[in-house]
């Protein structure tokens, strides 16, 4: 599962701050699957090949849910605290999109 993890993002962690980077290509693959479908399903009206497609989707689809939902906590529960800020953009192979969830310890030092 760890491989699979590191194809939707990648965490990199340092003393004071969490980064976590949305990996782009597979918002485009699944872009790319989603029109796959639509175009075999209905352009093609192929019901037969659509419905081979479509639980490969569905799988993608789940995959991708069940191997962001770690980060997804640790974003929400950052969010909660005040000590996430973002960059990037989630369309942008060379500006990613990355959280920065600023630590507990360093987060508390600087509100006294």
């Amino acid at each position: 599962m760890d491989e699979t993890v590191k194809f939707f993002f990648q965490r990199r962690e340092t003393d004071n701050e969490i980064q976590i980077e949305l990996k782009t290509a597979p918002f485009y693959l699944l872009l790319a699957m989603i029109a796959g479908w639509l175009a075999v399903s209905f352009i093609l009206k192929s019901n037969e090949a659509g419905s081979v497609f479509l639980p490969i989707l569905i799988g993608f689809i789940m995959l991708r849910f069940f191997a962001l939902i770690k980060a997804q906590k640790e974003v929400l529960g950052a969010m909660k605290d005040k000590r996430l800020t973002t960059k990037g953009s989630k369309f942008s192979f060379s500006n990613p999109f990355v959280y920065i969830i600023q630590k507990k310890a360093e987060h508390a030092e600087t509100e006294k």
